[in-house]
C-alpha cells in the first residue's frame, strides 16, 4: 500500500487533480493539483467548487489522512473547471504566476512560500497547532527569521485592532496564498490600514 507522500508524488507526476482530507474529516478538505511535495510538506493549487483556481496552499504532509485520486466529485470537476476556462475565471488571482516564481532549489516548498510572500508583501493565512484545533492567522508578513515568523494579523470584524504574532516554522500546519481569502484581506488592509501595511 503507498504511503501518502507517495500518492502525492503520484498525483504531482501524473498532473491529475486529488482530494486531500486532513485529520481524517472533512471539514479540513481541499482539491486541486499537486505541485511539489518535499519530506515535510506538499503545495496544491487549490481548485474551489466553482472551477476557480483558489490559491497556493502549503500543507504538512503529516496532517494529511487520505488523498483521493478518482471519485465523481473529481469528475464533475474537470467539467466545472472547463467551464471557467470557457467563462474565463479560472484564475483571476493569476496562481499559475504566483508558482511560476517560487524557487524550491535553496529552500524548502515551506521557506520558499513565506520567502516569496515577504518580499512580494502578499497576506498569508497561516493554521497554527494543535491538531484539529488549528487555529488560523491572517495578515501580513512583519518579520520573516531562520526559523520564526511575525505575522500582523488583520481581523476584518475589528480593524482597530493590532495583534501580532510570532510563530516557528515548526507550528505552521499550512500557509496559504493567493486566494480568495487572502486577497479580501489585502483588500481591506489596502482601504483601512494602508498605513500599516505598506
Amino acid at each position: 500500500m503507498e504511503t501518502i507522500r507517495e500518492q502525492l508524488s503520484a498525483a504531482q507526476k501524473k498532473g491529475r487533480l486529488v482530494e486531500i482530507f486532513r485529520y481524517g474529516d472533512t471539514h479540513h478538505f481541499l482539491a486541486g493539483n499537486v505541485i511539489a511535495v518535499d519530506h515535510k510538506f506538499l503545495l496544491l493549487k487549490r481548485i474551489n467548487p466553482n472551477g476557480a483556481t483558489d490559491g497556493a496552499i502549503v500543507i504538512r504532509i503529516n496532517t494529511v489522512s487520505k488523498v483521493v485520486a478518482q471519485s465523481d466529485y473529481l469528475k464533475s470537476l474537470v467539467a466545472i473547471i472547463a467551464l471557467a476556462r470557457e467563462r474565463h475565471y479560472v484564475d483571476v488571482w493569476h496562481v499559475e504566476k504566483l508558482l511560476s516564481e517560487l524557487d524550491f532549489s535553496r529552500h524548502s516548498i515551506l521557506k520558499a512560500t513565506l520567502k516569496w510572500a515577504f518580499k512580494t508583501d502578499q497576506v498569508v493565512s497561516l493554521g497554527v497547532h494543535p491538531g484539529q484545533t488549528e487555529e488560523t492567522f491572517t495578515g501580513f508578513l512583519a518579520l520573516l527569521k531562520r526559523q520564526k515568523l511575525q505575522l500582523n494579523n488583520v481581523d476584518p470584524t475589528d480593524l482597530k485592532a493590532r495583534w501580532q504574532y510570532k510563530f516557528a516554522y515548526a507550528e505552521l500546519n499550512y500557509v496559504e496564498v493567493g486566494s480568495f481569502k487572502t486577497y479580501g484581506v489585502t483588500a481591506v488592509l489596502e482601504r483601512y490600514m494602508s498605513k500599516d501595511y505598506h
